[in-house]
Parts: C-alpha cells; sequence; structure tokens
C-alpha cells in the first residue's frame, strides 16, 4: 500500500459569491452569530443574522422585509439612532464591553445601494451562478458595474469568477476596486488574503491586512481575518490577541472564534480547541468551517473516522463551494477506496480553485483509481506545469503507468512499464535526500525491473516464435509449389 501524497491546502480554497440574499459580511462561508442583530443588504431578507461590519442604510433593503433601521449598526454606533449606541438622550451609552461605543474606533463606512439600473443585472448574475452558467453570471455582473461604478458587490462577484478560472491577477484586480469603492468590504479584503496565502507570500498576506484591521477596528470580520493570516505566520500568540479584539466587541462573533481555534491548534492546544468548537456550534451550528475543524481533530483519534466523515459531509452540504472541505473528503474516499466519491469531490474543488496545485494531484489520482488513464496524465501535466519541481505528480505517474499497463491508450505494456521506470526514477531524483530509506518507490522499481525483463524475454519469445513460424510457412509453401511443378 503506498503512502498518500498530497499537498498542502490552502486558507479558503474557493470563496463565496455574494448574493441578493445575502449579509455580505461572512467571511470563510461563516455567518457570524452577532448576538441575532439584523443587517439590511442587498436584498437581504428581514431578520438574517449579521455580525459587526460596515453597516448598509436602512434604504439598502430593496428587496428586504425589514425596512427599519440597522440593529447590528447601531451596535457600532454607525447608523440607527437612539439604540444601542446611543441613549435616548442622544448621549453615547455604555457599551456592554465597558467603554463608550464612541471612543471604539472610528466610524464605519455605509454601505450604499446600488442604483436601480445595477440591481436588475445583478440579479439576473446572481441567479445565472446559481445556475452554473459563469459566462451569463459574468456578463451580468459586468453590466451591473458599468451601470453603477460603485456597485462592489459586483465588482467582488467578478473576482471570485475570475479567481475560479484561474486568472488571479484579474480577481485581484476586482477585489481591490470593491475595496476602493468599500474600504473595509471584509469579502474583497479576504479574497486578495486568500490569494496570497495559496501563493505562499504571506508577508505579503499580512502587509495588506495588517492595516486595514487597524484602520477599521469596528470591522469584526477584518479582526478575525487578520488573526487567521497570523496563524498562518506561525504567531499564534498575536493571533489569538487579534482575534479578541473582535470577541471583546461581541463574545458570540464565531469567525473570531474560529481564528482562536486555528490558533491554539497550531500551539497544540486541542483540549482547549475542542472547547471552542463546541462552544462555537451552539452559536451557529450551520457555520461549515466548524465542522471542517472539527473533522480535522476526529481525523487525529483512533476510531472516529466515520464521525470525522459525517462533519466533512455536513460541512460541503452546508456550504458546497467549501473546496478545502471537498479536497478533505476525497482524500478520505480515497483512503477507503471509495474512488467514485473522491473523484466527484476532486472535480468539484478544481472547478472551484483551478490554480492550486493539490487540487490537480489529487484530481488525477482519483482519475488513476477510476482506469481515467489520459485525464489522470493531464492533471498530472498541469500539476507540474503550475510547479516544476513536484516529486509526489512523478510519483502518481510512475503509479499510473504501472497500473494502466497495455490498457493505457496507444501504449504497449512494455511502453507503459518503461515510462514507469522513468517516473519513478525521476521522482528518487528529485527527492534527493529527503528520500526516506523505506520509501515504496525502491521496491517499485525493483519489481517494475523484474517485469520489463519479463516482458521483454516475452516479447522476444513471441518474436522468434513468429519467426520460425513464418519461415516454416514459407518453407511449405516453397515444397508445395515444388511439388506441383
Amino acid at each position: 500500500m503506498r503512502k498518500l501524497r498530497i499537498l498542502a491546502i490552502a486558507l479558503a480554497l474557493a470563496l463565496p459569491l455574494a448574493s441578493c440574499g445575502d449579509t455580505e459580511t461572512e467571511s470563510s462561508g461563516t455567518t457570524g452569530g452577532s448576538g441575532g442583530s439584523t443587517s439590511g443588504g442587498e436584498g437581504t431578507a428581514g431578520g438574517m443574522e449579521a455580525p459587526p461590519g460596515s453597516q448598509d442604510p436602512a434604504t439598502e433593503n430593496w428587496d428586504s422585509d425589514d425596512p427599519g433601521g440597522d440593529a447590528a449598526g447601531a451596535a457600532d454606533g454607525t447608523a440607527g439612532g437612539a439604540q444601542q449606541g446611543t441613549t435616548t438622550a442622544g448621549q453615547p451609552a455604555e457599551s456592554p464591553w465597558g467603554a463608550p461605543t464612541a471612543e471604539q474606533g472610528r466610524p464605519l463606512p455605509p454601505r450604499r445601494p446600488m442604483n436601480g439600473s445595477a440591481r436588475g443585472a445583478y440579479a439576473q448574475g446572481v441567479q445565472a451562478a446559481q445556475r452554473g452558467d459563469a459566462q451569463g453570471a459574468q456578463r451580468s455582473f459586468e453590466q451591473a458595474l458599468s451601470a453603477d461604478g460603485n456597485a462592489y458587490k459586483a465588482a467582488y462577484n467578478l473576482g471570485v469568477m475570475a479567481d475560479r478560472a484561474g486568472n488571479e491577477r484579474r480577481a485581484l484586480d476586482y477585489y481591490r476596486r470593491a475595496l476602493r469603492v468599500l474600504p473595509d468590504y471584509e469579502r474583497a479584503a479576504q479574497g486578495i488574503v486568500t490569494i496570497h496565502v495559496r501563493r505562499g507570500n504571506i508577508p505579503d498576506a499580512i502587509a495588506f491586512i495588517e492595516p486595514l484591521a487597524r484602520q477599521w477596528v469596528r470591522n469584526l470580520h477584518l479582526q478575525a481575518l487578520y488573526a487567521e493570516v497570523l496563524v498562518h505566520a506561525d504567531r499564534p500568540d498575536q493571533a489569538l490577541a487579534a482575534a479578541r479584539t473582535a470577541l471583546r466587541r461581541d463574545e458570540r462573533f464565531v469567525p473570531a472564534m474560529v481564528a482562536i481555534i486555528k490558533a491554539s491548534l497550531k500551539q497544540g492546544r486541542t483540549e482547549l480547541a475542542e472547547a471552542i468548537i463546541a462552544q462555537a456550534l451552539e452559536v451557529d451550528e450551520t457555520n461549515a468551517e466548524l465542522h471542517y475543524l472539527k473533522a480535522r481533530m476526529l481525523l487525529t483519534e483512533e476510531g472516529r473516522m466515520r464521525e470525522a466523515l459525517t462533519e466533512l459531509r455536513r460541512a460541503v452540504e452546508l456550504r458546497p463551494d467549501y473546496a478545502e472541505a471537498r479536497m478533505a473528503l476525497g482524500i478520505q474516499f480515497m483512503a477507503g477506496a471509495n474512488y467514485t466519491g473522491a473523484l466527484q469531490q476532486f472535480q468539484a474543488a478544481a472547478n472551484l480553485a483551478p490554480t492550486l496545485v493539490a487540487v490537480h494531484l489529487n484530481l488525477g489520482d482519483a482519475q488513476r483509481a477510476n482506469k481515467q488513464w489520459t485525464a489522470a496524465k493531464a492533471s498530472f501535466d498541469r500539476a507540474i506545469s503550475m510547479q516544476s519541481n513536484l516529486p509526489e505528480a512523478h510519483f502518481n505517474l510512475a503509479l499510473m503507468y504501472m497500473t494502466a499497463g497495455a490498457d493505457y491508450p496507444g501504449q504497449s505494456n512494455l511502453e507503459s512499464l518503461r515510462k514507469a521506470v522513468n517516473e519513478f526514477t525521476q521522482y528518487r531524483s528529485m527527492m534527493g535526500p529527503r528520500l526516506d530509506r523505506d520509501d515504496p518507490s525502491e521496491a517499485y522499481l525493483e519489481d517494475l525491473n523484474r517485469q520489463v525483463e519479463r516482458e521483454q524475454r516475452r516479447i522476444d519469445r513471441d518474436a522468434a516464435r513468429s519467426k520460425r513460424d513464418s519461415e516454416r510457412a514459407a518453407r511449405e509453401a516453397a515444397a508445395a509449389q515444388g511439388g506441383g511443378e
């Protein structure tokens, strides 16, 4: 049995589109428990929970059942008149955290609605995206942005679609455009951070998010996002401090709890992480990332595979575009020989995160397991084109050729065996001193070389037999012709 050879999966492989019925202040697919406050989004339904962030004015509720003020904004002192942020006399009220709201950072910019011309096109874009019509969605979002240059949600969605199409540069342009319109827009900020993290540019991610989080301290999602990047930078103590900045304002704010879970896992404090996961799930059981993190912890415990799979399935059910959870689920399916299920998960992940090497590496492995030889070769080749120094891809190519043999289109069994030898050899060369003493490639090579020798002897015997048969047939033909004369 070979080792599973996979690459690390980056934070938030795919971002969700902002939709007509979306609060837009979600990060990493969460629904941040903000104590039951309501917010009017671009078509937000009345009563939908929304975490603190910059707030849409009441007029934004163009298809909402809630024409009133914004309780979440009022909690930050940004909207709502005589609500939580002020007394009826207009004086600053004591916040639940012990300081007047007015002293807790600069007011957040308002989230202005799209103009009437842009709204219809935007709604059509969301519907097209939900149908899987990427081209139609892109056209509609572009129309919305053309009709209203300040339609930051349309710019963000175009960024997500560009990212899913593998065009990171264009995605960054759209995310930056959204931030120029709304400077604390956490979705666009997460899009930029995600690309930096995926590329391994953690210092660039910190350089981007740190000043943004400090500038907009009332936007709790930015604080949580900053904390997550600090976890990636292996600075868990600072990550905990950043997450607590948000929790001091809202002790039920799930994205900050998620950041603390990740920082605790980085520190090896698994019991604390487990306790916080349980607490966070009580606040928001529908948070896909919490189920994913719970699955990760269960996978480290003996005999809890079934529970882990249940949690991963729940994460994917709650957020179908959660590529990281799909990758994890696919890997477990591969380990359990559920190759069809693994292929489905990796194909979905490849559509969501086409620029991630690990996606194509694992997709190719699932295609190999399902005997889709040419598709597997294409996936491995794509991974290598994205990262030339990728020994895992050559290992998997070798397995593919070794397994396919004569079934590989256009190749004989001997040709496939020799290609397998070449790929294993290249793998070992790339690994160099990192190669383990018990690496399975050595045993595979020994067996392959024996198979090559046997196959070559069989071919030589068949050729010699064919030659003898041809010569005998020629003699018999000549004898028959001579006798006839």
